[in-house]
């Protein structure tokens, strides 16, 4: 130990062989020259970022999400969807389908599930078994894309104005091409308050747009009926006017107002390209 008497009270002696002094002296200047970025980093970023940025990213987060999207929220709030009524009358049990901050149109081909913003789905138009035509007058987007009168139940929507009616010639259908509407026909049910009879005389799932005390709705039957029978059940609700929806096990859907998807129905991928559907979205 005689080789440390020789240290005085302020030295400082760094205890070991050659490589470990410098090791440590490599150590001590990475820490030094670590800490020095760090420091000139801070003091960097407090000098050069604007003060309302600082304030926005440090203390304004919540507010942003909370106060600074009102839109957001009022879209949220009033988001469109479907009211579901359950109603039998005459033994005929029926959905009722309400639409509400909702408005129409017509496509071909199914809209994508995943799309939140559409309400409810189902197939508008029949199609001709042998070359897969659609069945009577069809405007999509002011495009007419069928002809023919063989059904005489109609539904024009122009402007997000919906009319349903009976009739082999009406000018809305020349209206619907001008003013970029829809347009189709099929089976009417009830024109007028007075039911209308159909040929098929087979009992199936019956689907129906229809106009119950002046408001737009959809109705399904939940057990097979005749079209005699549902177009009396739509009277007996105080259906005005319908036509007919493909029945049966047609594929479609709605959401309710908590965002909930229910299907009906059973999909079949092997439909033609020219089904067509009445397809309801939120405002």
């Amino acid at each position: 130990m005689k080789q440390y008497k020789d240290i005085k009270e302020d030295d400082i002696r760094v205890i070991g062989n050659a490589e470990t002094v410098s090791f440590y002296q490599k150590w001590k200047v990475t820490i030094i020259c670590c800490c020095l970025l760090i420091a000139a980093g801070i003091v960097g970023f407090l000098f050069f970022m604007p003060a309302k940025e600082a304030v926005s990213y440090f203390e304004e987060p919540e507010k942003t999400v909370t106060y600074k999207t009102p839109d957001t929220v009022s879209v949220q709030t009033s988001k469109g969807y479907i009211e579901v009524k359950e109603e039998t009358v005459n033994d005929v049990p029926m959905f009722i389908y309400i639409p509400h901050e909702a408005q129409a149109t017509l496509q071909l081909g199914l809209p994508v599930q995943t799309d939140s913003t559409v309400l409810f789905v189902a197939q508008a138009a029949d199609i001709r078994k042998d070359n897969e035509d659609i069945v009577s007058e069809f405007v999509c987007a002011g495009e007419q894309l069928a002809r023919g009168t063989a059904k005489p139940g109609f539904c024009a929507i122009i402007r997000d104005e919906i009319t349903i009616g009976m009739a082999k010639q009406t000018p809305l259908l020349q209206q619907a091409i001008d003013q970029k509407g829809y347009f189709f026909r099929q089976y009417a049910l009830v024109h007028n308050g007075e039911l209308i009879e159909n040929k098929p005389k087979n009992k199936s799932i019956r689907r129906a747009l229809g106009k119950q005390r002046g408001k737009i709705v959809m109705i399904e039957s939940r057990s097979p009926e005749s079209f005699h029978d549902f177009s009396q059940a739509l009277i007996d609700i105080g259906v005005s006017d319908a036509i007919y929806l493909v029945g049966s096990t047609a594929y479609g859907w709605y959401r309710n107002k908590d965002g909930k998807q229910t299907e009906f129905g059973i999909f079949n991928n092997a439909l033609p390209a020219t089904a067509s559907y009445i397809v309801w979205k939120s405002k």
